[in-house]
Order: C-alpha cells, then sequence, then structure tokens
C-alpha cells in the first residue's frame, strides 16, 4: 500500500473525544534519548515534525516530551526511529548518536495517560493502522488527534501507546501543559557516545534489528 492511500485512510478526528486513561505510577523510571540542546526534563517548546507533536491549543504550541518504559524502546523510538523495516541496507551513523544523550527520571507523583491502545483506538472506530503505525507522511494527520485528546473531559497529561518501532514496550507523549517538570526527578544523564553500557545496548538492538551503525 502507498503512502498516499495510508494518508488518505486516516480520518479526521471528531470535535470532541472521550478517552480512556490509565494511570502511571509514582516511583515510574521513564527513559529519554534526546538532543542534548535540552535538559533531561526539558520539554520541546515545538520544534520538529512527529507523529503527535508539535500541536497547538489556541494558536500557541504546546510544549511535549517523548519518553518511553525502557532504554529499548527509547532507542528505537529515537535512533532507529526512521529506519525502514524492508530497506535493503539498514543503517544509521555514528554522527547521528553525538548530539544525544540517555536520561532516566523517575515520577514523584502519579499521572494520567490518555491509552491509545487497541481497544481505546476501536472506541474512535481506529485501528493501530490510523494513528500508530503510518509513515512519516502521515504525520499533519495523526497530529490533529492530539488536541481533541488533550482537550478530552478526562484532561490527560498526556498519552501513552504500544510502541510502532519496539512493541515490547511502550511509548508515550507528556504534555507540559500539564506535568509539571518539577515531578521529574533526574536519575541520571549520560552521552549516547560516551556511556559504554549505553552504547551496549544500542550496539546489541543494531545487531538484533541487522542494523549497521557507520563511523
Amino acid at each position: 500500500m502507498t503512502a498516499a492511500v495510508l494518508a488518505a485512510a486516516v480520518p479526521p478526528p471528531p470535535a470532541s473525544i472521550e478517552c480512556t486513561v490509565g494511570k502511571l505510577a509514582a516511583g515510574t523510571v521513564l527513559h529519554r534519548i534526546h538532543d542534548g540542546r535540552f535538559g533531561p526534563t526539558q520539554f520541546n517548546p515545538g520544534l520538529g515534525n512527529s507523529r503527535f507533536a508539535p500541536f497547538e491549543l489556541r494558536g500557541a504550541k504546546v510544549p511535549t516530551a517523548y519518553a518511553a518504559t525502557s532504554l529499548s524502546c527509547a532507542v528505537f523510538e529515537t535512533i532507529f526511529h526512521d529506519i525502514e523495516p524492508g530497506a535493503p541496507f539498514k543503517s544509521v551513523y555514528w554522527s547521528a548518536l553525538e548530539p544525544l544523550r540517555y536520561s532516566t527520571l523517575e515520577l514523584q507523583s502519579e499521572i494520567s495517560l490518555a491509552q491509545l491502545y487497541s481497544a481505546d483506538l476501536m472506541r474512535w472506530g481506529l485501528e493501530r493502522r490510523h494513528l500508530i503505525d503510518t509513515p512519516k507522511a502521515n504525520y499533519p494527520e495523526t497530529r490533529a488527534w492530539v488536541l481533541p485528546i488533550h482537550e478530552s473531559s478526562a484532561a490527560p497529561e498526556g498519552m501513552i501507546w504500544v510502541s510502532r518501532r519496539f512493541d515490547e514496550d511502550r511509548a508515550l507523549l507528556l504534555f507540559g501543559s500539564r506535568v509539571d517538570p518539577a515531578i521529574l526527578k533526574l536519575v541520571a544523564s549520560v552521552e549516547v557516545t560516551g556511556d559504554p553500557a549505553v552504547l551496549a545496548v544500542v550496539h546489541a538492538l543494531a545487531s538484533r534489528a541487522d542494523i549497521d551503525i557507520i563511523r
């Protein structure tokens, strides 16, 4: 199926939406791989072009922060995110890793997240292919769903879903409009290319997925 067909298959969101909200308990550790220009607990002010961000509320961009429930998931959601599984040669350049940091954050209080699991998507008449498994060409359409989710009566503090690239764990997006960075306690933050333990995980995952890291 072509990207154009997939793009046409993403329906527009309704004006209002009801969400199923799940909780992440205080003490949960979140894993972030992020550009070193941003601090470990700093929210992106609205830069970039991703599946669910940036989005606007009353004409202003809402700060957001992506995270994952494991380092492996964070690696696939960032470093390996744009590598197509069917590509004849899968690779990532070392230079793409050099600006990145790996940070772990511990939640100091419970947060509520809109669930984007299959049963929750079904409630909206959607499947994963509509929001989670689309190619980059669909990002304008998938981002259109975030504002109704943000503005739902449940007032979620973010969203959570099973990672497209690493379906053993979950990815999440936090809304800076509702999550105080003060509840994100820094556990550790290291350079991806400067920490042997992190690099070992990256190389092991690359080997598992037959991805070459090119220096």
